[in-house]
């Protein structure tokens, strides 16, 4: 290949398209040649040349028509073309410039005026090359920039993340007999997301498609206001005061603030979003009387009635500080019996469904549990 550049002659006549080739030669170019449209059109999709000399009367296909063909190919269309005819009437030339043509010589043609107009034509195709070159070059370099800063992006996350859930595993220490309340807690949620997503509430816009992975997420931060409360009120044994119960209550307004805090300086986290909603209104109830807004039905966001569910199920079937654990059936009767006045019904129903999985996520998660805890020593008699 010249490096002067590629001419394709495209010329129906051999006589004038040997005259065309031979200047073509003598000015340095590189010259192929095709007898009509369709056959320039097969040699250009094989090798693309840096200019076309292209005659307007041709069988098969002719130059109008080609030049349409050209201009629905992306990389086609910006190929110059010169169009050479013997015609004298502008109207046709005008109608092949609307067409995509960048220059037109007539016939017969000087060779001054062809090394002009290939000079002139070529150079635009090379200059646009580079342009193409340059915008290639600098998406790949912001793909590596925005993949490395992702990648940045991603690991102080993930330690901001393990810095957020080891306080949100010290508030549960705090609070819970077991070790594993928010991972089942997580997980049903997960459960619950993932179903609604495939059952959307007719009575309710479609949940986000990133609901289930952003809830997986952001249901360990339910709690994590209870780090500001007292341990007294945490671990007492016996039923809360009415002032005792307020304290408590301050659980969820705490963990929101705490987590607006961190959405503060790291705007637009999804998980983070999610996290305080989960923590504001995990309290609320579908007919209103929850705390500490006392708003009620779809005013309460999805996730944090979701998370209402899962968490209120958890505390039913695990033991506390102040409570034996009930038995999975013990536990769905007082959610029936809540459905429709402390839960979505809608998801009352889903959890149903679910049933299954969650028994068998609840006992996974145990059995994970009890396998790391110490085994007494036995005794040697």
């Amino acid at each position: 290949m010249s490096e002067a550049g590629t001419v394709l002659i495209v010329e129906d006549s051999p006589i004038i398209r040997r005259l065309i080739r031979d200047q073509v030669k003598k000015l340095g170019y590189e010259a192929r040649e095709a007898e009509n449209g369709a056959e320039a059109l097969e040699a250009m999709n094989q090798e693309l040349p840096d200019c076309v000399i292209l005659d307007l009367m041709m069988p098969v296909m002719s130059g109008p028509e080609l030049l349409d063909k050209m201009q629905e190919s992306e990389t086609l269309k910006n190929v110059p073309v010169i169009v050479v005819t013997a015609l004298s009437d502008m109207d046709k030339i005008v109608y092949c410039i609307e067409k995509g043509a960048a220059d037109y010589m007539q016939k017969p043609f000087r060779a001054q005026v062809l090394r002009a107009r290939l000079a002139s034509c070529i150079e635009r195709k090379k200059s646009h090359d580079r342009e193409i070159e340059l915008q290639r070059e600098l998406a790949e370099h912001n793909a590596k920039l925005e993949e490395r800063v992702n990648r940045q992006v991603k690991q102080i996350t993930a330690a901001q993340l393990s810095t957020i859930f080891a306080m949100c595993k010290l508030a549960e220490s705090r609070d819970e007999d077991t070790g594993e309340h928010i991972e089942r807690t997580r997980e049903i949620c997960y459960l619950l997301a993932v179903r609604l997503a495939e059952k959307p509430n007719p009575a309710e816009p479609p949940p986000p498609a990133d609901l289930p992975e952003n809830i997986r997420t952001a249901a360990p931060l339910h709690d994590i206001g209870k780090v500001a409360v007292s341990d007294l009120i945490l671990q007492k044994p016996g039923k809360l005061t009415p002032e005792e119960f307020e304290i408590m209550k301050t659980h969820t307004t705490a963990g929101h603030a705490l987590l607006a805090d961190v959405d503060s300086l790291h705007p637009g986290n999804n998980f983070i979003h999610m996290g305080k909603e989960i923590a504001l209104y995990h309290h609320e109830k579908w007919t209103g009387g929850g705390y500490p807004t006392g708003i009620s039905g779809f005013e309460i966001p999805i996730s944090a009635r979701i998370m209402a569910l899962a968490d209120v199920y958890d505390a039913l079937t695990h033991q506390r500080c102040y409570k034996p654990a009930m038995t999975h059936e013990e536990a769905m009767k007082i959610i029936h019996e809540g459905r429709g006045s402390h839960f979505d019904p809608y998801l009352v129903d889903l959890f149903d469904e679910l049933e299954d999985d969650i028994i068998r996520v609840s006992r996974e998660l145990d059995s994970a549990e009890n396998k790391q805890a110490p085994q007494p020593a036995m005794a040697v008699g």
